[in-house]
Formats: structure tokens, C-alpha cells, sequence
């Protein structure tokens, strides 16, 4: 494959929920690339470790997981992706490619929200992609199918919400136009399992998280822990002052080199090697597009 290029002018959105369906839907990305011309190593996508399920509608296109990946060698491929996708909270970032222009929206839900709209449990989905047919039936499935025929990603993902507006209620607003904060969906998680039950004690909440979830506690806070060195160095980023180094400190990390570790676990990549493939790399458009809310 050809070297790493420099950003294309291909398409992608943050699409936030109304502030009702807060509880229920983290956000949409939708990503087009038919307008652009991408060499093969632009097509990949890489995303983040994510404690969030996720739903996905390719429109137009095909995509495959990439299953291994290593320098040097071709990366082995999964079969093509059926048009609608349910993944669950992965502990690993993910790479997906596609061999053409792809038109696809993902739609990415608190992991116990869409538990309970599907019936399965946010444990037995940790790790996994598969087909939505099988997995949900009937008027449900009826439902997100009819998404597939809309005229934009816009359009479908407002679809979705009117389909789903009477299943949640929730008053959160998002603000600002920003990305909703993964640190503030853990501390509601917390008091929610801390209330809930007959048991009260930490165990008993701890175990609560787990089976709404799919993950520990623990694994949660190594989320918002990451997600705060990502929004700290966006922001820093923006305003010409990003020391990693001094990023480290401010957060309370015991070194560069612990940031440093904390990040790899969720992206793959070093702090300082992500920033550049952000700068420079097509394949990040969701880093980007992330880094920007959080900017």
C-alpha cells in the first residue's frame, strides 16, 4: 500500500440527539466518501477503544473488519459487513476498510439504554460485530430497515429518533454543540447503582455496572481517564500550548510515560503519534472529528 497521505476532503458529521433521548443515544458519526478520491490506505477507518453499543447503517459501499493488521503486511480482512451492524463495547480500538466510496452512519448508544431496547445484555455483546438481523426481529428490525432507504444520513438519524422518542425520557441537555462526556455517563451510572437494588454496598453497585455494561468499573474509568487527556489536549491544541509532558502532570498521571501507556491501550497509538496521524492521516477522520467537539 502506498505511503500515508495527507487529509482528503472527505465527509464526516458528529450528529448529537435531542436533549429527550439523552439517556439513550451517545451520538451519530456519519462518514461519505463518494465525492472523494482515497487511495487504499485512506479507506481504512480506525476508531477507538469504546465502552458504547453501536449501531450501524451502511447506505451505499462496502466495509470489512480488519483482523489483523501488522507493518509491512497485508492486513487480513473479515467478509463484507451486512448493511446494518450491531457492534458492542470493544476493550481494543478497531479497524474497519472499504474498497470503494462508502456511505455509512453509526449510531453509537449507552450500552444498558440499548440492552434494554433489544432485549440482550450489554456483556454478551462486549468484543463482538455482528449482523442486527438475527440478533433483533420484528418490528424493531422493521424499523431500523426502513432507515436504509432514507434520503440522507441526516434524515435517517432523525427518523431514528422520532422512532425511538417514546422508549426514553430524558432531560439532560448535550450543550454547547459538543460531544456528551463519557466521565459524566459514568458518575450517573455510579449513583444509579449505588441507589438501585436491595444491596447497597460497593460490591453491589460494582456488579450493577458490570451486567448494565458489559465492563467493570475500573475499565470505565480508564475511558474517562483517556477521554480527559483528549479534551484537555484538544483545547490546549487549539490555543497553540500543547506540552505533553506538562499535560501528564496537570492530570495527575505520575509521568508522561503513564499517559503515554493509558492512551495505548484505547487507541494503539503513543499521544504524540495519534496527534500526528490526526494531522495528517485520512483514516483518523473520526479522532478528528472527535478532537474537534471536544476543541
Amino acid at each position: 500500500m502506498p505511503p500515508a497521505a495527507s487529509v482528503s476532503a472527505a465527509s464526516a458529521r458528529l450528529l448529537l440527539p435531542r436533549p429527550s433521548l439523552a439517556g439513550g443515544i451517545f451520538a451519530g458519526v456519519a462518514r461519505d466518501t463518494r465525492a472523494s478520491m482515497l487511495s487504499d490506505d485512506q479507506r481504512f477507518n480506525h476508531y477507538p477503544a469504546t465502552p458504547m453499543s453501536m449501531v450501524s447503517l451502511i447506505f451505499e459501499g462496502t466495509l470489512h473488519m480488519v483482523e489483523e493488521q501488522g507493518d509491512g503486511v497485508p492486513p487480513t480482512l473479515g467478509p463484507p459487513l451486512p448493511s446494518l451492524v450491531l457492534s458492542g463495547p470493544q476493550r481494543r480500538p478497531v479497524s474497519s476498510w472499504s474498497p470503494g466510496p462508502v456511505h455509512a452512519l453509526s449510531v453509537a448508544f449507552y450500552p444498558e439504554a440499548l440492552g434494554s431496547l433489544i432485549g440482550i445484555d450489554a456483556e454478551r455483546l462486549v468484543g463482538r460485530v455482528l449482523p442486527l438481523e438475527g440478533a433483533v426481529t420484528g418490528p424493531l428490525l422493521a424499523a431500523f430497515q426502513t432507515l436504509l432507504g432514507m434520503e440522507t444520513d441526516v434524515a435517517a438519524f432523525h427518523r431514528l429518533e422520532d422512532l425511538l422518542e417514546p422508549l426514553w425520557s430524558d432531560s439532560r441537555p448535550h450543550g454547547n454543540g459538543r460531544a456528551p462526556l463519557m466521565a459524566d455517563w459514568l458518575r450517573s451510572l455510579a449513583v444509579r447503582a449505588a441507589l438501585s437494588g436491595a444491596g447497597r454496598g460497593v460490591r453491589q453497585a460494582q456488579r450493577r455496572i458490570k451486567g448494565w455494561t458489559g465492563l467493570s468499573r475500573r475499565e470505565l474509568q480508564l475511558f474517562a481517564r483517556v477521554e480527559e487527556v483528549a479534551v484537555h489536549a484538544a483545547r490546549n491544541r487549539e490555543a497553540g500550548t500543547l506540552d505533553l509532558a506538562a499535560l501528564a502532570n496537570d492530570l495527575g498521571f505520575s509521568d508522561q510515560s503513564h499517559m503515554g501507556r493509558e492512551v495505548r491501550r484505547l487507541t494503539g497509538l503513543s499521544p504524540g503519534k495519534l496527534t500526528d496521524l490526526m494531522a495528517t492521516h485520512e483514516s483518523f477522520w473520526l479522532y478528528r472529528l472527535l478532537g474537534g467537539s471536544f476543541g
